[in-house]
């Protein structure tokens, strides 16, 4: 099937039946998502940032399988990664780990309301600044961020919190006719909480947040000790392709970057604490 175009994502076929969605950064999606035909039933993990680049995976992904989505996946709870949710049929049945359900429950409402007073103030704050750029280049740059920022309210009536139906602690197996995958935890590291998608046979992973590619890896949240020992897990499965939540496709190595990462900020902030930093 050829693949869509699209404002959002770059779509990438990574085994049959299998698409990858990458962020176009100019777009409302903010994170990574994925596809995958199971056979007999649909699935899409994580429903990016915003109502309308859900819109468009749920979309796609009924035209890519022919039958409308089945299940969705929250790695974990970030509004990146959830802000989505609302834009899938009732039916459609949402899953995440027990512990990323109440975090969404307990966060994202509070956030969704700060979303939807700061964008408004942003739109006026640029428009503002357009008005009084010191030039041409400048200015164009502002008109940008506020329709930027038009598209974004835009969307509002379609943000809605939507919880997941279903949870789970450990390992969840999602069978169709044409493949088995494998919804992991192995705790958290990113976050409280992070699961990551398994497609054994294809030796697949989509990790969530717990990879990006040449991206500062978010750790305002995070676990980094728990951290490492996860992705040593990850490496463990030796997966051959791995969708990372932000950046581009990635491989090992690009797991070994994020690990060498961690550990030398760790070690940067052992060193400023030991001169009493």
């Amino acid at each position: 099937k050829t693949l869509p175009q699209s404002k959002n994502f770059t779509y990438h076929e990574l085994a049959d039946g299998v698409w990858a969605a990458i962020v176009i950064t100019t777009g409302l999606a903010a994170s990574n998502s994925g596809i995958v035909d199971l056979g007999d039933r649909t699935l899409i993990f994580d429903t990016t940032f915003s109502p309308a680049s859900a819109a468009e995976l749920r979309n796609v992904a009924e035209s890519l399988t022919g039958r409308p989505v089945d299940y969705v996946l929250n790695s974990h709870w970030h509004q990146d990664h959830v802000f989505g949710n609302a834009a899938f049929a009732p039916e459609t049945e949402i899953y995440a780990t027990a512990r990323t359900s109440e975090l969404i429950a307990e966060k994202i409402p509070t956030i969704m309301d700060e979303f939807k007073k700061h964008w408004p103030n942003q739109l006026k704050e640029w428009a503002e600044s357009a008005k009084v750029a010191k030039d041409e280049a400048e200015r164009l740059d502002y008109e940008d961020g506020v329709r930027f920022a038009q598209t974004i309210i835009d969307t509002f009536p379609q943000l809605e919190l939507r919880l997941p139906d279903h949870t789970f602690t450990d390992k969840m197996e999602f069978k169709g006719t044409k493949r088995t995958v494998e919804f992991v935890t192995y705790g958290g590291g990113h976050t409280d909480s992070d699961a990551f998608l398994h497609l054994p046979a294809e030796r697949i992973i989509f990790t969530g947040d717990l990879l990006a590619t040449k991206f500062q890896p978010g750790m305002s949240s995070s676990h980094p000790q728990e951290w490492l020992k996860i992705l040593a897990k990850i490496k463990a499965l030796n997966p051959i392709q791995l969708m990372p939540g932000h950046g581009e496709l990635a491989t090992l190595a690009d797991v070994e970057l994020i690990e060498q990462y961690i550990n030398e900020l760790l070690q940067m902030a052992k060193q400023n604490q030991q001169a009493g930093g």
